[in-house]
């Protein structure tokens, strides 16, 4: 009988904690548009549904230029995302995200150099660029590819999603997931890459390996297939490669702290990072769980491999799982 009271607890105690890692992605201005998964933990959802809004904004300051290929990305990149998630019979979800992608200058220059001047970071130049401006620009054998300095927006890719739970005990949970990501957006304002891109990846959570330290771990390992993209077309790979490990620590009960990093590998065959560049982003955020069903999520993400990532992403999600 006691085994059986310990198994329920055990149970309730995985379905409630807060686990899941920090959903984010590369959005820097030349590797956002491609179908970079999310991770999202080792277990679909059971029953019901969940919705999301998701806000993220990734300013950006990075140029280079070798032989013919050229780069200049100085504004900011923001991505408003509505989610949808919905479990399908007991082991099965399905869902969507749908972008609105804002192009700007932004208002987090000054900040982002006074964060980078206290922590000893690199600027690269930022103290000499004018504040707050837009002005993004690829070029590659002298043909131009993207080209703007004025604010644009728009609707980016739809990416649709699957989920099946291949394993779900109190202590782990593994999951196989797959995402089709579809060419909604635009190449010339880089909200989209006008190509249909699909990934698949393992996502699994353990509760139990560092259950002494009152941690629990996530890691992800996946495969993209990217489309025909209109960006260097002719130096696109086709395939790449996706990973993620992160760790989350409860600090109260309605509170969990996160870190994480995230790793993409290179997509366009390109001699300088900052077109679609392997990256390696690291974060920090928590979860804060309002009610039993009302959730936000909040995380600061810091480039960690130069040029092929944004300089500093902010991200805040709010969800309810009904």
């Amino acid at each position: 009988m006691r085994r059986i009271v310990l198994l329920c607890v055990l149970v309730s105690a995985a379905a409630f904690a807060d686990d899941e890692p920090l959903r984010i992605r590369n959005l820097a201005p030349a590797s956002g548009i491609y179908g970079e998964p999310r991770a999202l933990g080792g277990d679909v959802l059971q029953s019901g549904y969940e919705v999301t809004f998701n806000t993220e904004i990734a300013n950006n300051f990075t140029s280079d230029a070798n032989g013919t290929t050229l780069a200049f990305f100085d504004g900011e990149t923001t991505y408003y995302t509505y989610g949808f998630r919905q479990a399908v019979a007991d082991k099965f979800e399905w869902g969507f995200e749908i972008p609105w992608v804002e192009q700007r200058g932004g208002y987090l220059d000054h900040s982002i150099q006074d964060f980078h001047d206290f922590f000893g970071f690199p600027n690269n130049g930022r103290r000499e660029a004018d504040l707050n401006q837009i002005d993004y620009f690829v070029s590659d054998k002298n043909k131009v590819y993207v080209d703007f300095q004025n604010s644009h927006d728009g609707i980016g890719d739809v990416r649709v999603t699957a989920g099946v739970q291949l394993l779900r005990t109190p202590e782990r949970s593994l999951a196989l997931r797959a995402l089709v990501k579809l060419p909604t957006g635009d190449i010339d304002t880089l909200t989209g890459s006008n190509g249909t891109d699909g990934a698949t990846w393992l996502d699994y959570t353990d509760r139990d390996l560092l259950s002494r330290l009152n941690l629990s771990m996530t890691a992800a390992i996946g495969v993209m297939a990217l489309g025909e993209g209109d960006l260097l077309p002719d130096k696109q790979r086709h395939v790449a490669g996706y990973g993620h490990f992160g760790l989350s620590y409860p600090v109260t009960d309605t509170w969990t702290f996160k870190a994480q990093v995230d790793y993409e590998s290179q997509q366009i065959n390109a001699s300088i990072g900052q077109l679609g560049g392997a990256a390696l982003q690291g974060a920090l955020g928590a979860n804060w769980q309002i009610t039993p069903k009302l959730f936000t999520d909040i995380a600061l993400v810091e480039d960690l491999v130069s040029d092929s990532t944004s300089d500093v992403m902010v991200q805040v999600l709010l969800g309810a799982k009904l």
